[in-house]
């Protein structure tokens, strides 16, 4: 027999009941699983944090199973954001130097930062954290989600990627040191656009020779941060270059290039001038906050001319893409930003899918979320309506199968 309980009571309920308690089943939702056609009269299974099952009204409900009505709801899996700016701390940037491939983000993380709050309650369950990007080569980020139990439990991947960033923003405030006292730790370099490209040149070199004189010669093992610069030049690691402006985009492919790394590009404001460079070199771009709010405000200070179709260009020519609110102050909600997308363009099913399964494959966590399917991790929204309509609002959040707190 099955308890049969209307959308609010159950999650209250849902909210009081351990993380592994029972079996839950939401029916009469439209779901939009990820990657696959949306289903009408839908059924979600969960128990035990994992997605028991997912389909039409036939679904078989296991008994004893709690069966809330989500009738004129929508269910997609929860949001995934690749670029995600956690707070405005200081923290993520190390100053005292501008190449430090060996600091983890995960190290400054706050695991109460109000951001947490704020992106979950707008329907985003996991995260790609990387460290600021005031330095040339800043450190691995992190993948979390943003809320469990106790912080080590919000890791999904730790070192997933490795932060480059390219253009004026990690020369941005340095001074040389030309006479005087030192009083300050941004008396340091670059100093230029073309001093940001030489210090990332340069580690690369160091890592490369560091490489060659290490096989066969047996000695002391490598610095961390020679380490970390052998796993991107060795295929082991993702390096994401955060570029904005057209000549910093070129900048970024040009140096993957010549050191023979694949890299992501992030941002991307001005990637409608390359597609076909983009294409070419077959690399993902993690592309920021396309809304026009975030367009009217975006990197002016790197140069860059962002335009509304760029998503819609990015797509037509099959250069892969996720959807990200990334470091624009004026970035919307993740949910708002792939709607914004489909206004311009794009096709709905395609701009869900670039903030949930396509991130999830772009970070190598898709065999755990990113989709609903049987096996994977309970991350999942309950949207009031069309999860692109701009009245949408998420009734409720869950991250491995609980109800988590959200705001209104």
């Amino acid at each position: 027999m099955h308890r049969s309980l209307p959308l609010a009571a159950a999650l209250a309920l849902a909210a009081l009941l351990p993380a592994q308690d029972g079996v839950t089943a939401y029916r009469n939702a439209r779901i939009l699983p990820g990657g696959a056609p949306a289903i009408a009269n839908g059924t979600l299974v969960v128990g035990g944090g994992k997605v028991l099952a997912v389909g039409g009204a036939d679904t078989p409900v296991p008994d004893g199973a709690t069966v809330v009505d989500c009738a004129g709801k929508t269910i997609t899996p929860g949001l995934i954001d690749a670029s995600f700016r956690a707070g405005n701390t200081p923290d993520m940037n190390e100053n005292g130097a501008e190449v430090t491939p060996h600091l983890r983000v995960l190290d400054s993380l706050d695991p109460d930062d109000p951001s947490f709050v704020r992106a979950r309650s707008a329907g985003v369950t996991t995260v790609h954290v990387m460290p600021g990007s005031r330095s040339v080569i800043g450190g691995l980020g992190v993948v979390l989600k943003t809320h469990a139990a106790d912080p080590q439990a919000m890791v999904v991947k730790n070192d997933a990627s490795l932060r480059i960033v390219m253009g004026s923003e990690p020369s941005m405030g340095n001074r040389a040191i030309r006479g005087g006292s030192v009083d300050s730790i941004y008396y340091r370099r670059p100093t230029t656009r073309m001093g940001v490209v030489w210090a990332a040149r340069k580690a690369f070199f160091d890592a490369k020779e560091a490489m060659e004189q290490s096989v066969g010669a047996p000695g002391a093992p490598p610095s961390p941060g020679m380490e970390v610069l052998a796993r991107v030049l060795r295929g082991q690691l993702t390096a994401v270059t955060t570029a904005r402006s057209e000549q910093d985009l070129r900048t970024a492919l040009r140096l993957a290039t010549e050191f023979g790394y694949r890299t992501v590009i992030d941002d991307a404001q001005d990637a409608h001038m390359l597609v076909g460079e983009l294409k070419a070199a077959g690399t993902t771009v993690m592309l920021g906050a396309p809304s026009a709010t975030a367009v009217a405000g975006s990197a002016a200070s790197d140069g860059a001319d962002p335009r509304s179709a760029t998503v819609r260009l990015l797509a037509d020519a099959g250069v892969p893409f996720v959807i990200t609110t990334g470091s624009n102050l004026a970035a919307l909600d993740l949910v708002r930003e792939a709607m914004f997308a489909a206004r311009n363009g794009l096709d709905a099913a395609r701009a869900l899918d670039a903030v949930t399964i396509a991130p999830a494959k772009l970070l190598g966590i898709d065999q755990r979320t990113g989709s609903l399917q049987k096996g994977k991790d309970a991350d999942f929204v309950i949207w009031s309506t069309d999860p692109l309509d701009p009245a949408a609002a998420a009734a409720s959040v869950h991250i491995d199968g609980i109800a988590v707190q959200v705001i209104r």
